[in-house]
């Protein structure tokens, strides 16, 4: 059943009823988890809203705004710039199914016209053994429709010879894999060009209490961009990583 929008989430008790619990993998009866990941570079606030379902209130640009819990099913959302009178896009089609995470990125410019989104869904399903669940997101517009490669290796280690942990093209998300938790480092490719290297120090997967994981390729702004650790080149991209308690972390090329 499609769901059109209005309703208006606003203030924490009303939120709280409807946000996902920590060490959550898994939904209330009837319900998945929903939220929104701002990548629209000129944004200052979007909100993603669904009638009769859920209006999910976005951060600034490069974050995410709350999980919340609509019931199961398939919604129009409609996109709102904060201040906006009117939605800016309508992303046709979201599926929230239960005990998975669906995840709505925007991507693009206001000004440019091209702002709009996709959305992707992970099981929130623990992973067997050590392992976190996986899964990388490319939201970039920069590298047009081109494929983006991740890598997950010992802080320090070469990519050469190394499969990505996944490969994912402009608009789309991996398949979820088990991964096992740990300190990486985190290297961004498109093609054979290095654009994103997260530095030696390395980054600790999963986050704390969590097994979980996505990880968002954005478009990086101009102040955002810094030379690639071994390349000197700028950035077109930053990272983020969100998790199954709602928790999320952006990561600017070069610094962990």
């Amino acid at each position: 059943m499609k769901r059109y929008l209005i309703v208006s989430l606003v203030g924490s008790t009303l939120l709280g009823l409807f946000a996902c619990s920590n060490n959550n993998n898994s939904t209330p009866p009837f319900t998945g988890a929903f939220r929104l990941i701002d990548g629209t570079t000129d944004s200052s606030s979007i909100s993603a809203s669904a009638t009769s379902g859920f209006t999910s209130v976005g951060g600034n640009f490069d974050s995410a705004g709350s999980t919340v819990n609509p019931p199961e099913g398939s919604y129009n959302v409609q996109l709102t710039e904060s201040g906006a009178g009117s939605p800016f896009a309508t992303v046709n089609n979201v599926s929230i199914d239960h005990n998975n995470l669906t995840t709505l990125y925007t991507y693009g410019t206001l000004a440019g016209g091209t702002a709009n989104g996709f959305a992707v869904e992970e099981n929130l399903g623990a992973p067997t053994g050590n392992n976190f669940s996986f899964q990388f997101v490319n939201d970039t517009t920069q590298t047009a429709t081109a494929t983006l490669d991740i890598y997950l290796v010992a802080p320090g280690a070469s990519i050469v010879g190394a499969t990505p942990a996944a490969s994912v093209k402009a608009g789309a998300a991996s398949t979820v894999s088990g991964i096992a938790g740990g300190t990486y480092e985190i290297i961004v490719t498109n093609g054979l060009t290095k654009i994103y290297d997260s530095g030696s120090t390395g980054i600790l997967l999963p986050t704390p209490d969590t097994n979980v994981i996505q990880i968002g390729a954005l478009d990086a702004t101009a102040a955002q961009a810094a030379p690639v650790a071994s390349g000197g080149d700028d950035s077109p991209i930053t990272l983020i990583v969100i998790d199954n308690n709602g928790g999320e972390t952006l990561h600017l090329n070069g610094n962990g």
